[in-house]
């Protein structure tokens, strides 16, 4: 590997016959004169990154060679930033530089730029123009590279090898002078053993490893100095503040937090205090930071940890002023001095258990940024998303919304294919995509295919997308995705998803911290805050019950929101649809045609029956009262067989007769059974009482008629 000795590696070739080809090149290359190649990277480099000299030196021989260079190392640290701003620092315009993401489900297709539709009906042919072999790229750069299977490696290998791709009988040449490549592994982890990667790697003359020496509190308060350069004494403070918070969150060897995710935290925390009238930092403003990517997988006492590096004081705060505050980029079409008051009363007044989720939309639609919502289904995270969106003045036909899953295509997901231009080249109708839209809502994002996935994460990072040879902005402000799925766990198994989960800079696990009785019950409020006494008390009932059913909340079954309010929908609809003027367990039971309860294995009536008797007595009573009317109509209906059978021959009035005496047995067990739930209830309150010793009453009398009658 290539490093600090990349000069070494260079003077034998420098130094040798090839000399007259090199000069030759110097009328074309590099795009400034070669003396001014490492002080120009390196000061744009230094603009925005600390720790920066080395990469500016080994970029700068990249460019002064020319050859290509792998910059690799952990996530967050700006490897293909630190790029773009070398090539701005260079004066390299943008249409001469190709971008691509590799990964899982890169494709030789997409390498040379997708088939030439016009050449189809003879051979294939790959429109080459579409990809890094168009002859206006002079720089390539290439994102997780090593990502990628080695069906797409191996021919690369080639082509950067002998610089031509032959397509069909076509000889296409590749003039990109430099290719860089960028990756978050590190290439001595996986290049033993696979022949593809090794052999690519060795088309790759310099090498450089892109991380921090130390993480301290020192270098995070020097990068916020750069990001943040007109900072009141108030902004350096808390700036300061948050550089010893973030240094004693990290652990050397479970986490540390990056430069981009230092950044972010700094947004977030900084918004804290927009949101406040006073414009004040407070100790609870640092606490935000939980919302930031990558600190979901934070297994220490966040809470506490953070507290451990703040003041002492009680009334530790600091005071920001406006220039603190990133207003020069461009917001949502709301007034950002009106985005929490609406986030927060739009859904304070239908949700509980909001309040983090307040936080982060809130956070999300002052910066903006992008931001994912994760957890269990049946919690409202699209329905509280498109009721804030609808608050800040987007209607239905202004905000995009799109599901994912097994079957999302690229197809899909720029508006399908352009079918004018299809006989000529493939070209998506993007007026159909996301592409145009302010705010956009993505549904189960996790769910879709690497292959769709990489081209949103290439899209994401640099808001453009090449459609054919048009390059196509994305206007979209705000990206909120959903999933019901824990992105954690989908990140350790998919590099397209861990690539992708860093384009959403702020992330929230939406999950009740409770699923207890109260909290159903303060559910059943907000969606009926009308409700009259009766209607209270069957929300109580109802809440008790439905608590009972869960499980542990970490492992196990939790009623969601949805089925619980479903399940009072259809508890209400069935006591009504039957005639009754009282809620019995029939009417509960209906919670098992709920979507979600499909998957709940414990025996429900048996459940329900024994909340019951803890804390919904009333609904036991009215249920025996019910079945009492209706066993009593079942005699009535058994005596009306016996009568049928005594005009009917012997053998025949014999069959009648056996069918109407089991049916007796059993309403007679019926009536056992009711007389032995109606022992179980143990009652206290008079009122409760008084109606039990009526339901008694009705229950011996009609069993004493059955018993007469047998």
């Amino acid at each position: 590997m290539i490093q600090a000795s990349w000069r070494r590696c260079l003077f034998p070739r420098l130094l040798s016959c090839e000399r007259p080809a090199l000069a030759a090149k110097e009328s074309s290359w590099p795009p400034v004169p070669r003396p001014e190649l490492l002080p120009r990277v390196t000061s744009a480099l230094r603009e925005r990154f600390v720790f920066c000299d080395e990469i500016a030196d080994v970029i700068s021989a990249a460019f002064y060679e020319p050859c290509n260079l792998l910059l690799w190392g952990p996530g967050g640290h700006g490897k293909s930033d630190m790029v773009m701003a070398a090539l701005r620092g260079l004066d390299v315009d943008e249409s001469e530089v190709f971008v691509q993401s590799f990964g899982e489900g890169m494709s030789e297709d997409r390498l040379w730029g997708g088939p030439d539709m016009a050449s189809l009906d003879t051979c294939l042919k790959y429109d080459t123009k579409r990809s890094f072999l168009a002859p206006q790229y002079k720089v390539v750069v290439f994102e997780e590279l090593f990502d990628a299977p080695a069906q797409a490696l191996l021919p690369l290998k080639d082509v950067l090898t002998r610089r031509v791709f032959m397509n069909g009988p076509d000889a296409v040449k590749m003039n990109a002078k430099v290719v860089i490549a960028c990756t978050n592994k590190d290439p001595r982890d996986f290049a033993e053993g696979n022949d593809a990667v090794q052999a690519l790697m060795e088309r790759f003359l310099l090498q450089k490893e892109v991380r921090w020496p130390a993480y301290e509190k020192k270098h995070y308060r020097e990068l916020f100095a750069k990001v943040c350069k007109n900072s009141s004494m108030g902004g350096k403070e808390m700036q300061t503040q948050l550089s010893a918070v973030i240094a004693g969150l990290n652990e050397t060897k479970s986490f540390v937090m990056s430069p981009r995710m230092a950044i972010q935290s700094l947004k977030v925390v900084t918004n804290t205090a927009r949101i406040r009238p006073d414009k004040k930092i407070t100790a609870d403003s640092f606490q935000s930071i939980r919302f930031v990517q990558g600190m979901q997988s934070y297994t220490a006492d966040l809470e506490r940890k953070i507290e451990k590096q703040l003041p002492k004081e009680s009334d530790f705060q600091i005071q920001l002023e406006d220039r603190d505050f990133d207003d020069h980029s461009n917001g949502l079409r709301t007034a950002r001095k009106e985005i929490p008051r609406l986030v927060a009363t739009t859904l304070n007044k239908r949700f509980i258990h909001c309040r983090e989720i307040v936080q982060v939309l809130t956070h999300a639609c002052l910066q903006p940024c992008n931001v994912l919502l994760w957890g269990p289904g049946g919690h409202g995270k699209s329905d509280m998303v498109m009721k804030v969106l609808k608050a800040l003045g987007y209607d239905d036909q202004e905000i995009f919304l799109q599901s994912f899953g097994e079957g999302m295509s690229e197809d899909r997901l720029w508006g399908g294919p352009n079918i004018a231009k299809l006989d000529e080249y493939l070209e998506y109708d993007t007026d159909r995509s996301f592409l145009p839209y302010e705010v956009v809502v993505l549904e189960e994002i996790l769910d879709a295919s690497s292959q769709a996935l990489l081209p949103l994460k290439d899209v994401l990072t640099r808001r453009v997308f090449m459609n054919a040879d048009q390059a196509v902005p994305m206007q979209s402000k705000l990206i909120i995705a959903c999933t019901n799925k824990d992105p954690r766990q989908f990140a350790k198994d998919s590099d397209a998803v861990k690539a992708l989960l860093e384009r959403f800079p702020l992330q929230l696990e939406v999950r009740w911290p409770s699923y207890e009785q109260r909290d159903y019950e303060a559910l059943f409020e907000k969606a009926n805050p009308d409700a009259k006494e009766d209607r209270r008390k069957l929300h109580r009932i109802y809440a008790h019950v439905i608590a009972n059913l869960n499980d542990d909340r970490e492992n196990g079954f939790q009623v969601s929101p949805r089925i619980a309010l479903g399940g009072l929908r259809l508890a209400a609809n069935s006591v009504g649809r039957h005639g009754r003027k009282k809620l019995i367990v029939e009417d509960i039971l209906t919670i098992r045609n709920v979507q979600g309860m499909e998957s709940y294995k414990k025996d429900v009536e048996a459940l329900i029956r024994s909340a019951l008797l803890e804390g919904g007595v009333e609904v036991l009573l009215s249920d025996i009262d019910e079945r009492a009317e209706q066993l009593k109509g079942r005699m009535e209906e058994i005596n009306a067989i016996f009568e049928s059978g005594q005009d009917l021959d012997q053998e025949a009035r014999g069959d009648v007769n056996d069918e109407a005496i089991n049916a007796m047995l059993d309403l007679m067990s019926g009536m056992d059974k009711l007389k032995r739930e109606l022992m179980y209830i143990q009652i206290s309150d008079p009122k409760l009482l008084a109606w039990k010793e009526i339901v008694e009453k009705r229950v011996d009398e009609l069993s004493a008629e059955i018993e007469a009658g047998s």
